[in-house]
């Protein structure tokens, strides 16, 4: 699958030199000098070299960076827009210590919406001192009988208030309802559903805003939304590609996950997704006990997680899929869940033949529990890797969420970046926010500083997952790199040691002086005066 970038509607046209740089090219990683100076026309890189006065006088405005370091933006391949938006705006619980820290903050979020519908997100029970998440008589109490909906990290449970359940007719008989007030499975499906129709179209507006600003501040130039008729909406997708192709800020490619045999196909085609894939889930998450494992959870023996997609199914939506050209890819966490995709691969490639398969270019998120013969089944069908380095960061080390629900042994073979990386396999890397924070550096520490040493990337390698590959996995080739003739996607850093094309992330995180797509400043810290 490729894709052509098409410069958007609201890109600046003009002549920009940047001098005084250390800049990140393909051929500056290798070299001890690196070029100093970028000339951008029309939103494209025009020239890059170390000679700026030939062409100062035909710049419309000269931009001296003052020795920072210049580097591609950065792509979040597995965004949730509005979720996070609403987090950043509202209550994000995942600052939260302890379970009594958490219901204060509940308590207080309450009374700021005077009664309002009260949407939270990012509770770990793990975390906690107290092990357990907040019942529903806890949350009745702090927030005086109000609506609420409170997603687990992993968006995979909720806790939820009595008030919602009551607008929930026959919630107690759907799987993974509980009277505490936690449900998951299809309990939180409905759930899920109904908070989200609490949000009204200016409220969602303004999440989506407040999502793409926020990834400008931290150098992100593209997002991958993952939608899908469960975790947000049509309408949803619609509204967030209209703002990306209107408003100044990161490009926003839209996915639609939702089985071809439901009209996924033709639903995603309407709303211009690239893709019939992203969260549709064939199993859960691990921290909510609903991830599908070959054997049970080592802290629920009688419980191996939920499957929700047949190999049947996965099999008829990669063949509808490929012959409609488009991107097919599923959420998948747990080993058996993994299991059940490739053998809907496997199926799906005798029926429409391996090339084309191959030039699909299929995706699977999260991609957590793979076994070696997953990852050469990927490799010989190219199926990319949409991963997110921050899951091991929180939840991979000794005595962490992994070795409580799966034991040292299976905690110890999750999130094989490097293994993965080293097959040849297209890695891409996301945050899955509001799962983790976006905040690309963050992801890339976490890469280079894996739990399981043997699967620690490189620095240039993480760089490159969170660039370049954030463009490939979505059918972009020729974006993504600082190369003469590709957009200007680009993001200017203050670091610490500018004498390299690298930076030195256990000297601190870089700041972000300012983020460029197409040539047109998105965001601007206002440390640097154009001349």
């Amino acid at each position: 699958m490729n894709q052509e970038f098409a410069a958007p509607n609201w890109q600046v046209r003009r002549r920009v030199l940047i001098t005084g740089a250390v800049i990140y090219t393909p051929q500056s990683r290798f070299s001890v000098v690196a070029p100093t100076s970028m000339l951008i026309v029309d939103g494209s890189i025009a020239w890059i070299g170390n000679d700026p006065d030939r062409h100062r006088d035909s710049a419309d405005a000269v931009l001296d960076v003052l020795g920072a370091l210049i580097m591609p933006g950065f792509v979040d391949a597995h965004v949730h827009a509005t979720s996070t938006g609403i987090t950043l705006m509202g209550l994000d619980l995942s600052r939260a210590t302890s379970l009594v820290e958490a219901l204060a903050l509940i308590s207080a979020a309450a009374r700021a919406a005077h009664g309002g519908v009260l949407l939270g997100h990012g509770w770990d029970e793990t975390r906690w001192p107290e092990g357990r998440a907040p019942t529903r008589t806890e949350i009745d109490r702090a927030t005086w009988g109000s609506v609420v909906y409170l997603s687990r990290v992993d968006v995979h449970s909720a806790v939820v208030s009595s008030a919602l359940l009551a607008a929930l007719p026959g919630v107690e008989q759907a799987p993974g309802f509980r009277a505490d007030g936690l449900v998951s499975r299809e309990a939180h499906h409905l759930a899920r559903e109904a908070a989200l129709d609490s949000i009204g179209t200016g409220q969602r507006a303004l999440a989506q805003r407040t999502t793409r600003t926020h990834a400008a501040t931290h150098g992100i130039v593209a997002l991958q939304e993952m939608a899908g008729p469960t975790i947000s909406s049509a309408d949803d997708l619609r509204e967030l590609l209209a703002l990306s192709a209107s408003e100044p800020g990161p490009i926003v490619t839209g996915y639609w996950g939702e089985l071809a045999s439901k009209g996924g196909i033709e639903r995603a085609k309407e709303l211009g997704a690239i893709g019939a894939a992203g969260d549709l889930f064939i199993d859960g998450a691990i921290g909510s006990h609903t991830a599908c494992l070959r054997h049970h959870y080592e802290d629920q023996v009688d419980n191996n997680g939920v499957q929700y997609l047949t190999a049947d199914d996965i099999e008829d939506h990669f063949v509808r899929a490929t012959e409609a050209g488009l991107q097919a890819g599923f959420h998948v966490i747990g080993d058996k869940a993994t299991d059940l995709v490739m053998a809907g691969m496997a199926a799906a490639a005798t029926r429409v033949g391996e090339p084309a398969m191959r030039a699909a270019a299929h995706r699977l998120e999260h991609a957590e529990m793979l076994a070696d013969e997953h990852i050469v089944q990927m490799g010989q069908l190219d199926v990319s890797a949409s991963m997110q380095p921050m899951f091991d960061a929180l939840w991979g080390h000794p005595g962490g969420m992994y070795e409580q629900r799966l034991g040292q042994s299976r905690a110890a073979r999750m999130n094989r970046l490097a293994d993965i990386s080293a097959a040849g396999v297209l890695l891409a890397f996301g945050s899955d926010s509001p799962v983790t924070t976006m905040n690309p550096w963050l992801a890339v520490r976490a890469a280079t500083n894996h739990n399981q040493i043997d699967q620690r990337l490189t620095l240039a390698a993480a760089l490159d997952a969170h660039t370049i590959s954030g463009w490939r996995v979505a059918g972009f080739s020729d974006v993504g790199q600082l190369v003469v003739g590709a957009p200007a996607h680009l993001a200017i850093w203050q670091c610490s040691d500018t004498a390299s094309a690298a930076p030195d992330l256990s000297a601190g995180q870089p700041k972000c002086l300012r983020t460029l797509v197409a040539g047109t400043t998105i965001f601007d810290s206002g440390d640097l005066a154009v001349q």
